[in-house]
């Protein structure tokens, strides 16, 4: 591999970071921020949300987005852990019979602040997206999670929009 290459993919990450590949798009560049930052990807979506309330869009469609974006990843990331369940299952390995069972970090926020864990997740980079997967794993309540869930994301759109719109 040649050193150009190499600072070809450099910078073509260093755009993704700087999420000057999502700014291109606009709302549907927000969309996918959102989407993907609520998927242990560490993309942060405030500098998006910032540019695009500077730029002069819609306060409300801005929140629109991020919260519908964001959700989604959350439930992406409940059915990775629902499904992923039974294929890491397969490959855990057994000790007299019985399978082993590794502790995650995601495990211990949510046993400790149960649901309370799912509505700051939001809040939290990368270990709050290992919370809903633990959920997810640990075959919590739909219903219940979602509720849990899209308040979480809601009150922190309001929180990050409203705040970035009195200051623009």
């Amino acid at each position: 591999m040649s050193v150009e290459l190499i600072m070809e993919y450099y910078q073509l990450a260093q755009d993704i970071l700087a999420n000057n590949v999502f700014q291109d798009y606009g709302i549907i560049g927000l969309f996918l921020n959102s989407l993907l930052s609520a998927t242990a990807i560490p993309l942060p979506t405030e500098i998006l949300t910032s540019a695009l309330l500077i730029g002069g869009e819609n306060a409300f469609l801005v929140g629109l987005v991020l919260i519908v974006g964001s959700t989604m990843g959350g439930l992406l990331n409940y059915f990775i852990g629902f499904g992923g369940n039974k294929l890491v299952s397969k490959f855990r390995k057994k000790k007299n019979g019985d399978y082993v069972v590794h502790e995650k970090k995601g495990n211990k926020l949510l046993d400790k602040f149960g649901w309370g864990a799912i509505f700051f997740a939001s809040w939290i980079p990368v270990i709050g997206d290992f919370i809903l997967i633990s959920a997810g794993a640990k075959k919590m309540k739909f219903t219940k999670f979602i509720t849990f869930m899209i308040t979480g994301k809601v009150v922190k759109t309001i929180a990050v929009v409203s705040g970035f719109a009195l200051v623009f």
